[in-house]
């Protein structure tokens, strides 16, 4: 069984604990340029990409059938699809890799129109079969939030979105 835990403080993503009986036991990630004082622990920052993961996986949350995310170039959704192609080091600490070097982020999220090959906009969705959406908890504040919560912090994070896109003139 696979288990995706998210710990936010104040709307931002903190901590991600990802426990994956198959390939890696328990990973533990914390937000900044390293681990610091949690040694065996990986790290990353709050990037686009980051926004666009744990939006994702809020929403996986908050819209149980809606579970999915989109965007054309310099989106929140173009960077974490560019980022499961690249798989950079955040990406394969917070999930681990597979027997082959394969981040595990490519089977947790589907991608459709991957690195944008066609014309418009990537779509990524969660992979339920994957990781089925009673496995994944939030903590907000140190607390396990309300729906009504879960909602404010997905909308909380799509407007990341908003403030990224460009300014029409």
């Amino acid at each position: 069984m696979r288990t995706v835990t998210l710990y936010f403080d104040y709307g931002e993503l903190t901590e991600v604990n990802f426990v994956d009986g198959t390939y890696n036991g328990q990973r533990r990630c914390i937000r900044g340029k390293s681990g610091g004082a949690y040694r065996s622990a990986g790290s990353f920052q709050w990037t686009s990409a980051v926004k666009a993961l744990a939006l994702l996986l809020v929403r996986a949350r908050v819209y149980t059938t809606e579970n999915m995310i989109r965007g054309e170039a310099n989106s929140m959704a173009a960077s974490l699809d560019y980022a499961i192609s690249k798989q950079p080091t955040w990406l394969t600490e917070m999930f681990g890799c597979d027997q082959d070097g394969i981040s595990l982020a490519r089977r947790m999220i589907l991608r459709t129109n991957p690195e944008r090959k066609r014309p418009g906009p990537v779509t990524l969705g969660l992979n339920m079969n994957y990781v089925a959406v009673e496995n994944i908890s939030i903590i907000l504040n140190g607390k396990t939030p309300t729906d009504e919560q879960l909602l404010g912090l997905s909308r909380s994070l799509e407007c990341c979105e908003i403030e990224r896109l460009p300014q029409a003139a």
